[in-house]
């Protein structure tokens, strides 16, 4: 499936961000240290889109097991610039969940001038370049609403719910719920949860059993025989969104309607229990469920 580029660039404005030949690259960290190369690699997938050149520059060299360097912020304005510019939905769509792994990641304050966390050790870049590279990387992500709506479509036609799931963690980061976007992340198929119980300090093991989800004191893939423990469902089933700003107070009402545009039906019959409430099985402490699984994260 195929979107003309003008659809995007009604869309979306292209912000400026740190050039490929700025000297500044060669003292931007990445996982394995500072990586000289990483210009010419973007600007070769800028003039020829490679998958495995995407994959290596996201995953082996702006990005590694959770964590973000301070290469990570000069890159992402260039990456998106690419989606942007593309015609070809299906890597738009890639690429886009893609970069929402990385995103979410990101604890820093989403405000201008601030200089992030993964610089403090950087005394060969002023601490004005620094403000310059994250500044340049907030402008980049005012972009992600636009393509969100734009690839809503897409994403619905997929058939496989994990894949959606990506793409429902990329709205998230897309409208600033970076908590709520590492959940779905870090638990796309749906098939089970761990929720922290921060009043005795265990964690519980949730899974699905049919249309509902369940609480249990061991691993289920492990102890097969074993008490089951309810969770009661949110009150509103089917809620309704009506706003416009996304919070983490009406994440629930906002993510049943993003679930019923992208035809999930398995996700939205568990959401009810993802947003209930719960007793923990060790200490019968009464926890919410969604928190007690951020608070496992």
């Amino acid at each position: 499936m195929k979107f003309p580029v003008f659809l995007f660039r009604e869309m979306c404005i292209l912000p400026p961000m740190l050039t490929l030949d700025d000297r500044a690259w060669q003292f931007l960290s990445g996982p394995y240290g500072i990586d000289e190369s990483l210009p010419e690699a973007i600007a070769g997938l800028k003039a020829a889109y490679s998958k495995e050149l995407l994959d290596d520059i996201i995953w082996e060299r702006i990005y590694h097991q959770n964590t973000l360097y301070e290469n990570t912020f000069a890159a992402i304005p260039h990456l998106l610039e690419l989606v942007v510019d593309s015609t070809d939905a299906e890597m738009q769509l890639d690429m886009l969940c893609n970069l929402a792994v990385l995103i979410s990641e990101d604890y820093n304050p989403p405000l201008r001038d601030t200089i992030p966390a993964e610089y403090r050790d950087n005394t060969n870049v002023t601490p004005g370049q620094i403000r310059s590279i994250y500044n340049d990387y907030l402008l980049a992500l005012e972009q992600l609403p636009a393509l969100c709506t734009t690839l809503l479509p897409v994403a619905r036609a997929g058939s496989e719910e994990d894949d959606k799931t990506y793409f429902l963690a990329a709205m998230a980061v897309a409208y600033g719920q970076r908590a709520f976007a590492r959940v779905f992340i870090r638990y796309n198929s749906g098939e089970e949860y761990i929720a922290h119980c921060e009043a005795c300090g265990t964690d519980t093991f949730i899974w699905p059993k049919e249309d509902r989800l369940l609480c249990f004191r061991e691993d289920p893939a492990f102890h097969k025989e074993q008490e089951a423990f309810p969770i009661t469902p949110h009150p509103d089933p089917t809620p309704s969104w009506e706003s416009t700003t996304i919070t983490a107070a009406n994440s629930y009402a906002w993510g049943y309607h993003v679930l019923s545009q992208l035809d999930m039906p398995t996700l939205k019959d568990h959401w009810p229990y993802l947003f209930g409430t719960a007793s923990c099985p060790d200490c019968g402490e009464s926890w919410n469920v969604f928190e007690s699984i951020l608070a496992g994260m």
